[in-house]
């Protein structure tokens, strides 16, 4: 499978799984990047999407975007971004993801919970504990070394903490 579509496959599964869990019945549309979905009213409410952006802005006052793999917005403003990194032997990819979400905490602050899961299933790329010294600026770096990302069973602790966060809002 190009890999390109084994990412877009591993998102589709991701807002599933979110969906059967905290979606609200007959809200979910599209599938893969286009696919949103609307929180259920007894979690609080919101929406979660595939390929959502959030605007933030640098200190000249210039305005960006940054699209998360996956974006769930919660009433009040709240957001949690989700980012799904695959393992690279180089830090650029890393560095990039971390500049963004310094610059988005730094313009939403509390309001802003960053998730950013570190897909690590051989040995190539750079280490659990590399990754996670770049991407400092992220509330949860959490890795998956040396398993297999189609295993449902790896994500049930990421779905778990996903739902507390939403939960809790």
């Amino acid at each position: 499978m190009a890999t390109e579509r084994y990412e877009e496959s591993l998102l589709e599964f991701l807002i599933s799984a979110l969906f059967a869990r905290v979606g609200e019945p007959g809200t979910l549309t599209g599938q893969g990047k286009p696919a949103r979905f609307e929180i259920k009213k007894s979690l609080g409410g919101g929406t979660c999407a595939a390929s959502s952006s959030l605007e933030y802005a640098l200190p000249s006052g210039r305005k960006l975007s940054h699209v998360s793999d996956i974006l769930i917005s919660l009433p009040g403003g709240k957001n949690l971004a989700v980012e799904l990194q695959w393992a690279t032997d180089l830090s650029d990819q890393l560095k990039a993801r971390a500049y963004d979400a310094l610059h988005q905490k730094q313009a939403l602050g509390t309001n802003l919970t960053a998730f950013l899961i570190y897909l690590r299933a051989g040995l190539g790329g750079l280490s659990a504990e590399q990754a996670r010294e770049i991407c400092y600026p992220f509330d949860q770096f959490i890795a998956l070394e040396h398993q297999d990302p189609q295993n449902p069973a790896i994500w049930v602790p990421i779905l778990d903490r996903l739902e507390a966060e939403i939960a809790s809002r």
